[in-house]
């Protein structure tokens, strides 16, 4: 995706040089789609944003407002765009980063592999692990896979590189989703497609999943950019559903509470 990135100040944006950019760490970053001015759960994102930020760095709570009204009156009405905010530390001083990003084509299918190692640092905190994550999805494409699995030592699910694992178990209408007590991103759209669950009369509960679990069940990631992807198949794994209508109506769903940002 093409990208242009600005740091913030009191007078506003500026460019950043994008020789500068890769020099940068980042400690706190958080993205979501925009269709023509519209996000899904845009609120919930910022959120979590603002609450990494305020313990995460020396940002104060003004600045950070101000800083999210600049990156809401620089995203186009029109079009799609996957910006991305971060809060960056460079010469040993912390910077508000907008980075203004085109919307990849999204994907409705994905195919999974396990990771083959787990490289995060904060797993509760989006941002300072990113580049490493990244890299797990190149450590799998040789296989075919579009996402890497995150496994624990007992094989058991944990999350996809760039995205969260929901399972429709076989045999089963309930959905399932990654017990909390193993160390995992809180996902925005995983918190949607629950409130989705709770409309729809779905019931829903958390378990431990071993990969082999995963055998003929429904496997969706799903992330701020895809909404939901149907794993279609598991590398040197179990065979999956990979019947596509409900993944199909489910992301209907989701993509019909996008709404205009509101500003407090």
């Amino acid at each position: 995706m093409s990208e242009a990135v600005y740091e913030f100040s009191a007078s506003g944006f500026a460019p950043v040089p994008e020789e500068e950019v890769s020099t940068h760490r980042t400690l706190v970053s958080d993205s979501w789609l925009v269709t023509d001015g519209c996000t899904v759960a845009w609120d919930q994102h910022l959120a979590r944003f603002s609450a990494s930020v305020l313990s995460e760095t020396n940002v104060d709570q003004e600045t950070l407002n101000a800083f999210i009204a600049e990156v809401h009156a620089h995203t186009p009405h029109t079009g799609r765009w996957f910006p991305r905010v971060e809060v960056v530390s460079h010469s040993d001083k912390e910077r508000l980063h907008y980075r203004h990003r085109s919307a990849p084509k999204a994907e409705p299918t994905a195919i999974l592999a396990r990771a083959p190692y787990d490289p995060r640092t904060r797993p509760l905190v989006k941002g300072p692990d990113l580049t490493e994550l990244l890299a797990l999805r190149g450590a799998v494409a040789p296989s075919g896979a579009t996402e890497a699995i995150i496994v624990d030592a007992n094989d058991r699910v944990v999350e996809g590189a760039y995205s969260t694992v929901v399972v429709w178990p076989a045999d089963a209408d309930e959905l399932v989703v990654i017990e909390r007590s193993i160390p995992r991103l809180p996902s925005v759209t995983e918190a949607v497609l629950l409130n989705i669950a709770r409309d729809q009369g779905v019931e829903v509960r958390e378990e431990l999943l071993s990969v082999s679990d995963l055998k003929n069940a429904e496997v969706w990631v799903v992330s701020a950019l895809h909404g939901i992807r149907l794993a279609t198949a598991f590398v040197d794994g179990p065979a999956l559903d990979r019947t596509p209508e409900r993944s199909s109506q489910w992301q209907e769903w989701w993509l019909r509470r996008a709404q205009p940002p509101a500003l407090a």
